[in-house]
């Protein structure tokens, strides 16, 4: 989850934070399934000056564990030509303690899942003519923002195109002391709030949650007397499982 923080110190001397915008973008993990073509995001600023914000995106490439990130070229993308994903609008301009939707459009190829890091970056505008206003308008925005100490926050989120025709193949094992979890498909599959709990499910360990791409495995040690609950997630299908060894 990554978390940007940039920040616009102006003063000389520390002085109490003035009104700022705070932004939330929901979900951090997105998914884009094999009907689908756009994604609406909800972003919502509570905080108590406007919100100026960036949106930035770029193609994840995964090579095993590791991933680079690709500029995508989007004047192409906005006539329909090549393969990406694009912000609409690239702009978002957000009142105080209201919302705006972003909407993120899938364009050309879609035989295989791809990944993309979209970015929101709250600013303090500096062009006048990016955010459309006009110079007094930035002048008080920079000024009101600029009195004290403050700092803009924005948000990194993952996005996942599932290819159009998504194959699921999840394969599932309890052997040799140990929970085999592999994606053996050709879309992405989600391992949610997988706990470790005593065989009463009682007394039972953090959850966490785990994205598979395909040809990625999961594994857990199996403990006698305990059983591993998880929700396996497939495009839109939530099957709930329980696995593990209730012998002591």
């Amino acid at each position: 989850m990554l978390r940007i923080f940039f920040s616009a110190i102006i003063a000389l001397s520390v002085m109490p934070a003035c009104a700022g915008p705070d932004i939330n973008v929901g979900e951090l993990h997105e998914y884009i399934q094999p009907t689908q073509n756009t994604l609406a995001k909800r972003i919502n600023n509570s905080g108590d000056a406007t919100a100026f914000v960036r949106v930035s995106v770029e193609e994840m490439v995964f090579s095993g564990k590791t991933y680079s990130e690709k500029k995508q070229d989007f004047d192409a993308l906005i006539n329909g030509i090549g393969t990406g994903l694009i912000s609409s609008p690239a702009r978002l301009i957000i009142p105080v303690k209201s919302m705006q939707v972003n909407r993120l459009v899938v364009i050309g190829d879609r035989s295989q899942e791809r990944y993309y890091r979209v970015r929101y970056i709250p600013v303090i505008p500096d062009d006048s003519q990016e955010f459309g206003l006009n110079k007094e308008e930035s002048e008080k925005y920079n000024n009101d923002i600029n009195a004290g100490l403050t700092v803009l926050t924005g948000f990194g989120t993952v996005v996942t195109v599932l290819p159009s025709a998504a194959h699921f193949d999840t394969k599932i094992s309890n052997t040799n002391g140990r929970l085999h979890i592999r994606n053996q498909g050709n879309a992405s599959i989600v391992i949610r709030s997988l706990t470790e709990c005593d065989k009463d499910l009682v007394n039972c360990s953090s959850v966490t949650h785990h994205q598979l791409r395909p040809g990625m495995d999961l594994e857990r040690p199996v403990s006698s007397g305990k059983v591993w609950q998880y929700t396996l997630r497939e495009g839109t299908k939530e099957t709930h499982l329980t696995s593990g060894n209730t012998n002591l």
